[in-house]
């Protein structure tokens, strides 16, 4: 990702490890759109507030999980 930084306009980063924070503020500083994708309790703070858009995965759940039949 940061080899390619230029490359991308938006992100959508599933995960809420913190370790991705410095990755997010690097593409921040290129102007990149990033939409972070997990879960309430499973989402470090600070990447929280790195983001432009956070989505819940329990929010979405209905519209992604797999049904039986």
């Amino acid at each position: 990702m940061f080899n390619t930084v230029d490359q991308y306009d938006r992100v959508v980063l599933f995960s809420g490890d913190g370790d991705f924070e410095r990755a997010i503020e690097l593409l921040r500083s290129k102007n990149t759109h990033i939409t972070v994708v997990s879960t309430e309790g499973m989402i470090a703070r600070e990447l929280r507030n790195a983001t432009d858009r956070y989505i819940d995965l329990n929010d979405i759940r209905d519209q992604i999980e797999k049904t039986e039949g």
